[in-house]
């Protein structure tokens, strides 16, 4: 498998300047950028920590052997039992399918980086992806997308009711959900691959009862080989771990609130933008009250209710639900990376742009629970180029760099000047001035016979140039059409590389490229040594 790489500015203003190690923010973060150093530093740092172990590795085993996950993954869940061991994390919400390229890419990430350690470090590091099944924006997960028209245009599945709950809880209709694999495949085209790849699909959507349980699994028979570990956020039995720090989240919540809105004013004092939104009396906590998730606040007097005061609390009262129903609590942007950083020993975390700028704001609430934020590690940015796609690069005098950067439209334009076989631009330019040149005449006498017709040739004329710029524009149009073949190749390089100027990691499905290549160059690029230099990937497929 052939790899290149190139310096590609990271678009989040944080995040970018956060890679490049500016002293602007190595204060807001407890590690520097990733260096080996800062690893073995970190191990020193976890070694004075107790996790409970056992009971983690249970629930583990308990939730990963419901996917029928790998013996890879139940050894590194055993593992963690071992105080010597340290996970390397990171997550994603559950998409459809996967979601977008980027997750498989943050699972390769993680996969590598936990290998890398390994060998580094001399101890015992396990991949862990904890998928952000708590999150209720059922909008952000509920579609893939698939090229119509020239564009990308979402395959959306309906939710089974308009409840706000989590994606964990968020059941489906797996009938309905089969039949959108079906219409999704059509989409990616038939394939050698299809039919097989769409009966695995049904079949495990047919035993999946949420969004969040279909991805697991998928998850787990992409990644199982590797010996991934999944874990869900939102899961009830899960919460049953969390009690001890749900309980210290509630009694000092007024601290948990204050720390952040600290670490949200020292960004303000870089000037760099607000990675969260600020809400006042944020408890940074949601409850389920009738199956849906709400934010609580918190009152002048300690007390805790939703915006619409519909569900109110006294402290003492949800302290007391932190331990007898743990499942009624969620976390947010804010408690979730404090949460996570309680249960599991977290060598790194595999982070990306987003996760980056808002763990920037994080650095005191880590703190206020007697923890250090672990080291953040940039994902791996990568860009799939098939055989086709060099070829169309070969013919077109375009480069990876180039698209990713700049986009096809101005060497589209260029290629089309140098090939049509006539110079419309120059007729067209040069009929307008001698056009104006002579209808001043008309204009200057009009004015003369009557002031009042200055502006009636006005109108005139610019009637004139408006139908002349009709006809150039269909002159245009139909030497365009001579040249659809050739020009089509720019459009396709855009939207297969960076459609409508995003990342194709952010925009095409994994699954598109599974249905075209078989699943072997995940396995072939999980196998690859990437470098964690920032650096984005260029991946050409076999």
């Amino acid at each position: 498998m052939r790899i290149d790489e190139f310096p590609l500015q990271d678009k989040n203003q944080i995040a970018s300047t956060y890679s490049a190690a500016a002293p602007t923010v190595k204060h807001l973060y407890d590690y520097p950028r990733f260096s080996q150093d800062i690893m073995e530093q970190r191990i020193r740092d976890l070694s004075s920590r107790e996790f409970e172990r056992e009971k983690l590795a249970n629930y583990l085993s308990d939730y990963n052997f419901q996917f029928s996950c790998s013996k890879q993954t139940l050894r590194n869940i055993d593992k963690l039992k071992d105080p010597k061991t340290v996970a390397v994390i990171g997550g994603q919400q559950a998409g459809l399918l996967t979601g977008p390229l980027l997750t498989v890419h943050k699972c390769i990430s993680i996969i590598q980086f936990a290998r890398l350690q390994e060998r580094q470090l001399g101890v015992p590091v396990v991949p862990v992806f904890w998928i952000a099944g708590e999150d209720h924006d059922y909008d952000e997960i509920n579609h893939v997308n698939v090229l119509k028209n020239g564009h990308p245009e979402k395959v959306s599945l309906p939710p089974l009711n308009s409840l706000k709950t989590s994606a964990t809880l968020m059941e489906w209709d797996c009938g309905k959900a089969a039949d959108w694999a079906e219409m999704v495949f059509r989409e990616f085209g038939e394939t050698a691959e299809t039919k097989t790849l769409l009966s695995k699909v049904k079949e495990i959507f047919a035993s999946s009862k949420t969004v969040v349980h279909s991805f697991a699994q998928l998850i787990s028979v992409l990644f199982g080989e590797f010996g991934l570990i999944v874990v869900d956020s939102g899961e009830p039995h899960f919460k049953r771990l969390q009690t001890s720090m749900l309980e210290k989240m509630v009694s000092r919540n007024k601290d948990l609130d204050q720390a952040f809105v600290r670490g949200m004013e020292k960004l303000a004092e870089q000037g760099l933008p607000a990675p969260v939104e600020l809400q006042e009396n944020n408890a940074h906590l949601f409850i389920y009250h009738n199956q849906e998730r709400k934010l609580l606040f918190r009152n002048e007097n300690g007390d805790f209710h939703t915006k619409s005061n519909e569900v109110w609390y006294s402290a003492q009262d949800l302290l007391a639900c932190t331990k007898d129903k743990p499942e009624l609590f969620s976390n947010n942007v804010v408690t979730r990376p404090v949460m996570q950083e309680s249960l599991f020993p977290t060598l790194a975390f595999i982070a990306g742009s987003g996760e980056i700028a808002y763990w920037s704001a994080l650095r005191e609430v880590f703190h206020l629970f007697g923890f250090k934020m672990p080291p953040l590690v940039p994902r791996l940015s990568i860009t799939l180029i098939s055989e086709k796609n060099e070829k169309q690069m070969q013919e077109t005098g375009l480069t990876p760099r180039k698209v990713l950067e700049q986009g096809t439209d101005s060497s589209k334009q260029e290629w089309y000047e140098n090939h049509k076989p006539y110079e419309t631009e120059k007729v067209y330019a040069d009929t307008i001035a001698e056009m104006e040149k002579a209808h001043e005449r008309m204009r200057s006498l009009a004015t003369q016979i009557s002031p009042s017709l200055q502006k009636v040739s006005e109108v005139n004329l610019n009637r004139i140039k408006k139908e002349l710029a009709y006809l150039h524009t269909k002159m245009d149009h139909a030497l365009r059409k001579q040249f659809v073949e050739p020009l089509s190749v720019f459009d396709q390089l855009q939207n297969d590389l960076a459609p409508s100027g995003v990342l194709q990691e952010r925009v095409w499905n994994a699954f598109l490229y599974i249905n075209r290549y078989g699943k072997g160059w995940i396995r072939q690029l999980a196998n690859e040594d990437l470098a964690f230099n920032g650096m984005h990937k260029l991946v050409y497929l076999p």
